[in-house]
């Protein structure tokens, strides 16, 4: 809520803005700021400090603030305009204040140049001007001058107990040298499993080690992944202090009598968006603007941003995001935030890599089809028994349907007895056992198994919501009574302690071994024994399908037994989402929808904007409206509290909108404002949520009353379903009381005469009553229908003649076992006898020579029978890695060039053999190969010894 030292209006001159914005925000930095002019004080904010050499008739000059160390030195320089002018026209002058402060006492002040709304800062670090949303502490900018004497991070070196995979170490280096380059947002792309997290805790320990980094703040989604996190950092960092904010039994967090945080003695602190955002939009905030060196994001994406925008906002630090979303598929605006060039994060690791280089494994997808899922229940080819089943749901929808159509739950489309269930009902209203039978019994028949095949493997089921999930635990009791009742767990947000289940389910040969899940378990959890995935849901966000997917790709020794790896995972897909993504790509694009707070007020807005028409200013009831709406409007911007970081980034509209003068006469610009700038920023608050429903509906009635451009037949039509609806609460006294009213509604003739006083009666009247009906609708149903299910996923038929290419692919299938194709595979060099007895094979055995030059027209091979069985076998990447690092040993290379080499593996293992010319000439190549500068021999060297392997003496051409 707004505080006494919140501003009204908008301050116009110099003096005011410094008097009114800046001195304000000096003091919640913890400065205090002297009054008399031209004093210099240690540790104090001094004003209208005498400088000297400014180049000016004079030679002196007066900055309007300068901060001073205990040292009696300066430790920053503030230059203030007023709100009308932009900040940038101080900049040189702060710049020319703080030489002549570096020259009178040989440290020179950071720099700040505001206007009291914008404020930016140049820190002395190189790195271009920022902005800012408030002033760092004393201690802040002490830390700030001392980080000038670092170097650039040189030491990359990484502990193996943490990090000891090539693509990590490529990783880290990649973010370190881009912080090097001033760039303070780096982004890294890593799929699921393949250690996002041990990534960020090298970077830190790196960071921390070359002296640029102290503190470290990790921010995650939920509760659950911040302790993950936390846990692994204090394992692999142990003599480094760390604090989970939200643990309120965390000795290193200190908080006052009412439990909130004051103080937190911790150098990497964790939390949630959501609990730090609470330390940030509010009065007095626990960090200061630069409490954190480096901020960490776990699962970096546009929405967090825009939700939690705030935080990143306030802190004044590196910026560190982590992502499993494939860098194709990360929106535009998330590498603009990160300030990077469309689809080019600081490096990229992705699934498909990671299964090439066996760190993860790949899944196997069965495409299941079920008719009631895709079709819907068809009345018509019902049973008379299946018919008797739904005789419940006609009886209910004839009950409602009585009480008006808008009582009738939308799904059923106004239809009553006898309709059809459309399949967007299952599962939402309609429940059918049958498909949840047909689902559990594939995942148990068909699923991965362990313990000899008489234990199906972990496996989660992914739900529609809770009443699914609840459903299909209670079938799988019903149908497998045998296992027990801790075999299959619900584990979502309605279950108690449902962290414990989770780390049950962990467990090798625990229980729950399956489980189902709705929202809880599609990030976050680190179960490699997962074999069974089931889709059983409908997706539209490529971000979630993807972390689904996820949940299984873990590694995962001996799970079959001893020396028996976890090999692939299936997925069982009931709902089409393979078929969507095939279909979209880049999945829904989900747009962030307004809050019914911010709804309410955009409407009260465009009413008030319409109602200042002199026709209506002219209409006592109607200037009457108008005035009432205008005084709540501006009741609620002055909620807004200046402290807040959210309301900082539109202060300028806040402080507009708080003074008189700004509602005399809305522009259509300022209903925008409001609309997009100020309505984000009210606090959300769900008290009388069913009459605030209300309220929106009559006030888009309201709208078309003013304005006939818009068309209210739908709220109109959902209020007289509301009214029809309380008739049937005719023992309730309130009710009674308004019955003259509800009648009203339902007659046409009101509608016709409708005027603004009686839909404001209207909305008066029944607003309140709106309460009596929360519990009405919402009733769901089930049955229990057989289900047709077919199998989506498998081939028709099978090939009768063996072609030349079967032959070979026959042969290459013996790669295990045949001593000359390991050789290729291995990158050990094969001999002159090994090539005679290839092309005797390829040209003979198998086929005919002119067989072999059909199968291999338009494969770079150019008749090397060894690279072209290279470009099918590929090669085993874990050696050629290590061939790769052997090479980086004897070569010092930065991180561009490590990628540059590992792409030319890849290149090897798809297409058999590399050319220099390749690397000249050809993408993606060509176009990167600068990297390299002198050490062009070396690269040269290294693709000779990859085609030496597979043409000893040049044999093969």
């Amino acid at each position: 809520m707004a505080k006494p030292d919140d501003i009204d209006g908008t301050p116009e001159s110099e003096a005011e803005t410094r008097r009114v914005l800046i001195d304000r925000m000096l003091r919640e930095a913890g400065w205090t700021v002297l009054t008399a002019k031209g004093v210099v004080k240690p540790s104090k904010a001094c004003i209208e400090v005498e400088v000297e050499g400014m180049p000016n008739g004079e030679g002196v000059g007066f900055a309007d603030y300068v901060l001073f160390g205990a040292d009696g030195l300066p430790l920053a320089v503030i230059e203030a305009k007023k709100t009308t002018v932009s900040p940038i026209k101080g900049k040189h002058q702060a710049e020319l204040y703080a030489d002549c402060l570096e020259k009178q006492y040989g440290r020179r002040p950071v720099i700040y140049y505001t206007n009291g709304y914008e404020t930016n800062i140049i820190d002395g670090l190189g790195y271009p001007p920022r902005r800012l949303y408030a002033f760092h502490t004393e201690s802040d900018l002490e830390l700030l001058i001392q980080k000038r004497g670092r170097k650039d991070i040189s030491d990359f070196s990484v502990k193996g107990y943490i990090t000891d995979r090539h693509y990590q170490k490529m990783a880290i280096k990649s973010v370190c040298e881009w912080f090097n380059g001033k760039h303070r947002r780096g982004l890294l792309v890593m799929a699921t499993g393949t250690g996002k997290t041990r990534v960020a805790i090298s970077t830190v320990d790196v960071l921390m080690r070359n002296g640029w980094v102290k503190n470290v703040l990790f921010l995650a989604d939920r509760t659950s992944l911040v302790g993950q996190a936390k846990k692994n950092f204090a394992k692999l960092l142990p003599n480094t202090p760390v604090a989970v904010l939200s643990d309120s039994s965390d000795e290193n967090i200190i908080r006052d009598k009412n439990g909130e945080v004051v103080e937190v003695n911790a150098r990497i602190v964790f939390s949630t968006y959501q609990t730090m955002i609470n330390c940030v939009d509010t009065e007095k905030k626990p960090f200061s603007v630069g409490r954190f060196d480096l901020i960490i994001i776990d699962e970096a994406h546009r929405s967090i941003f825009g939700k939690f925008g705030a935080i990143f906002n306030y802190f004044d630090s590196l910026l560190l995001g982590l992502t499993a979303t494939p860098r194709d598929e990360v929106d535009k605006s998330t590498y603009d935030i990160f300030e990077m060039e469309n689809g080019c994060p600081n490096y990229a690791y992705e699934l498909d890599d990671a299964v090439a280089d066996g760190f993860l494994v790949n899944y196997h997808g069965f495409k299941r089809g079920s008719m009631i899922l895709k079709d819907g229940i068809k009345y018509s080819d019902l049973s008379e028994e299946e018919r008797e089943q739904l005789e419940q749901v006609w009886d209910y929808e004839e009950t409602l349907q009585e009480l008006g159509p808008g009582a009738v739950p939308p799904e059923a489309g106004g239809n009553t007895r006898g309709r059809d269930i459309g399949s967007e009902e299952i599962f939402k209203y309609i429940y059918n056992e049958g498909t949840v039978d047909n689902v559990l019994q594939d995942l148990m028949t068909k699923g991965l198994k362990v313990q000899s095949g008489e234990r199906i493997g972990k496996s989660i089921i992914f739900a529609y919501n809770h009443e699914h999930a609840k459903l299909i635990v209670e079938r799988f009791h019903k149908l497998y009574p045998e296992y027990g009742s801790d075999f299959c767990a619900l584990i979502d947000n309605y279950v108690t302690y449902s962290q414990d289940l989770i780390d049950k389910f962990e467990v090798r040969d625990g229980n729950p071994q399956v489980a189902v899940s709705v929202d809880m378990l599609d990030t976050g959890i680190d179960v490699p024994d997962v074999l069974n995935l089931v889709f059983f849901k409908p997706v539209k966000s490529k971000i979630k399908f993807m972390q689904m997917i996820g949940r299984g790709t873990r590694l995962s020794e001996d799970i079959y037994g001893a020396g028996k790896d976890k090999e692939c995972f299936y997925i069982f897909d009931w709902c089409r989402n393979f078929e969507y993504f095939e279909q979209n790509p880049d999945g829904k694009i989900v747009q962030q929808s307004m809050s019914l707070t911010e709804r309410l007020f955009a409407l009260r807005a465009e009413v008030a904007f319409y109602l200042q028409h002199q026709t209506y200013q002219e209409d006592e009831f109607a200037k009457s409206l108008h005035d009432d709406l205008k005084a709540a409007l501006k009741a609620q911007v002055a909620t807004l509290s200046d402290a807040h970081i959210s309301v900082r980034n539109r202060w300028a509209a806040v402080c507009h909108f708080k003074s008189d003068d700004a509602w005399v006469c809305l522009t259509a610009t300022d209903v925008q404002t409001l609309k997009f700038d100020i309505a984000p920023l009210l606090p959300h608050n769900t008290q009388d949520e069913n009459a605030k429903k209300f309220d929106v509906l009559v006030l888009a009635i309201e709208l078309e009353f003013v304005n006939s451009e818009y068309n209210a037949s739908k709220p109109i039509a959902s209020v007289c379903g509301l009214a029809e609806r309380l008739l049937s609460k005719a023992t309730i006294p309130q009710v009674v009381a308004k019955m003259g009213t509800i009648k009203e509604v339902l007659n046409q003739t009101s509608w016709e005469n409708r005027s603004l006083q009686w839909l404001e009666k209207v909305r008066t009247e029944l607003r309140d009553l709106m309460k009596f009906l929360v519990g009405d609708g919402g009733k769901t149903f089930t049955i229990d229908i057989d289900d047709v299910v077919t199998d989506d996923g498998e081939s028709a038929g099978v090939e009768t003649r063996v072609t030349y290419r079967q032959k070979v692919m026959d042969y290459l299938a013996q790669k295990d076992y045949n001593p000359v194709l390991q050789k290729i595979y291995n990158l050990e060099p094969l001999t002159n006898d090994d090539v005679l007895e290839l092309q005797r094979i390829m040209w003979s055995e198998l086929g005919s020579k002119e067989d072999f030059e059909k199968f291999a027209d338009g494969r770079p091979c150019d008749g090397n029978v060894a690279i072209l069985i290279r470009s099918f076998i590929g090669v085993d990447r874990k050696q050629a890695l290590e061939r790769f690092n052997a090479f980086l040993s004897g070569s010092k290379l930065n991180s561009d060039q490590e990628e540059f080499l590992n792409d030319i593996i890849s290149y090897v293992c798809e297409n058999g053999d590399i050319k220099p010319e390749t690397i000249v000439n050809d993408a993606p190549f060509d176009e990167r190969l600068e990297v390299f500068n002198d050490k062009m021999i070396p690269l040269r060297r290294y693709l000779e010894n990859i085609h030496e392997v597979v043409d000893p003496a040049g044999m093969q051409g």
